[in-house]
């Protein structure tokens, strides 16, 4: 149920107040009326101010009169939390999860914080062993160089839409590297400028096998499932038509991937503006905030725990897979902002991904980047993906990759990491039950 404020207007489009239209009939709202408002609008100035106790007097005094007072209710549990008081916090808490509080913005978060204090560690001698072998990843000193000879083949896919300005210089990049890929693997998803026209004149004088198919319009996810399908290399290597591949990133790519037995893996990204030039991230907000997103995740206990709380791989070009992976993954799903992180999240069940400290990709920056489109839409996108996570990672107790980011091996990490990023509310009510029994 959504949250609706006392003073919005109706939902029901009478031109009246919420609190003076149906907000009046409404024994489900959030905030019904109250003759205790002065004293709510004290208890959460108190609240606010530190001073729990107090509020707690005043919020009880309230519920008194209004049971009801859901958004009261959440933050009388919240300030008992914020005391220490937790077998009582753990009862309030218990108390709303079958009332409209769960709808409240920042209901699943504060819940969140609460299981992973009260929790055990559930860490068990099996699985501590289990990961005091993991090793995240080796500085480029520890890396041994492989006979590059000896790497196996890679393919290259490219999905392209509306990217003429860009995807000349795409191309250019994987004919520039210093080992080649077996193939080039070109899609245009419905072009309605001249991506196409730049494609076929880039791909002219191609020093590999290249593949140009221009069709209609059918979405980034199933574009690029459509050009591994017809890869033949043993790995994968995407590039988005709008970035670039140093000249190093094949081979370096495979060369650790190979070192360290993983089958997927990224690495570091660079960021470049629309004419290609380095962007330093203190001066730039957009990429300041993503590297602080690989900053996190590199510093989480494992990078697939991490992976929880942040798209540290950035962009599907920046992944580097093989191919029965991905056929083991049943391809990309179709998300429109996301699809690269689900990839990374169910990938991370299999195997224990591979950073490469090194910086081995161009993301460009410019005015049409797709997470640009509209502020809300990747947000909705990422709780419907990360509900979908969260379901399927419940679907069996043990899986491939040893340390996988599940409840199972994890626990209170797992829990507090759903809670930070507002997935908490995915766990099936019954557990998250039992977990404040």
């Amino acid at each position: 149920m959504p949250t609706v404020s006392r003073n919005a207007s109706c939902p029901c489009h009478s031109g009246l107040r919420y609190k003076h239209c149906c907000g009046t009939q409404h024994n489900l709202s959030l905030h019904p009326p109250s003759l205790s408002e002065d004293l709510r609008l004290t208890g959460l100035e108190l609240h606010k101010h530190g001073h729990f106790v107090e509020a707690i007097n005043l919020y009880d005094a309230v519920l008194k009169e209004h049971p009801g007072d859901w958004d009261v209710a959440h933050m009388r549990a919240v300030a008992l939390f914020q005391l220490g008081l937790m077998p009582e916090s753990r009862a309030a808490f218990a108390a709303l999860l079958s009332t409209p509080a769960t709808a409240l913005p920042a209901f699943w978060t504060n819940l969140g914080l609460l299981i992973a204090a009260i929790c055990p560690d559930p860490l068990s001698a099996k699985f501590q062993s289990r990961l005091t072998g993991h090793t995240r990843f080796h500085s480029p000193a520890e890396t041994q160089v492989l006979n590059t000879r000896s790497l196996p083949t890679i393919s290259v896919v490219m999905p392209t839409y509306n990217h003429a300005e860009y995807v000349g210089q795409a191309i250019d990049s994987v004919f520039a590297q210093s080992r080649l890929p077996l193939e080039l693997i070109v899609i245009d998803d419905g072009s309605i400028d001249n991506t196409a026209e730049v494609c076929r004149r880039a791909l002219a004088s191609a020093p590999i096998p290249v593949t140009f198919i221009s069709r209609e319009n059918r979405g980034a996810p199933a574009t690029l499932n459509q050009a591994i399908k017809l890869a033949n290399g043993e790995f994968i290597q995407p590039i988005n038509s709008d970035d670039l591949l140093p000249a190093n990133r094949i081979e370096a790519m495979l060369a650790e991937l190979l070192e360290r037995g993983g089958d997927w893996g990224f690495a570091r990204v660079a960021y470049v503006n629309a004419l290609g030039d380095r962007l330093d991230p203190g001066q730039h907000p957009r990429a300041l905030s993503l590297t602080g997103a690989q900053d996190s995740v590199v510093m989480s206990r494992t990078l697939s725990l991490g992976l929880l709380r942040a798209n540290a791989a950035i962009s599907s070009g920046n992944l580097t897979f093989r191919k029965t992976l991905w056929q083991t993954l049943g391809g990309f799903r179709d998300y429109r902002y996301n699809h690269d992180w689900d990839f990374c999240l169910r990938a991370s069940l299999e195997s224990e991904p591979i950073l490469v400290p090194k910086q081995l990709y161009e993301y460009r920056i410019h005015a049409t980047n797709t997470i640009t489109e509209n502020n809300s839409a990747p947000r909705l996108e990422h709780k419907r993906m990360m509900a979908d996570f969260v379901t399927y990672s419940q679907g069996q107790t043990f899986w491939p990759n040893p340390v996988a980011p599940t409840l199972a091996n994890w626990g209170n990490d797992y829990l507090a990491l759903l809670g930070a990023t507002d997935s908490l509310r995915h766990l099936p009510i019954a557990l998250v039950e039992r977990l404040l029994d």
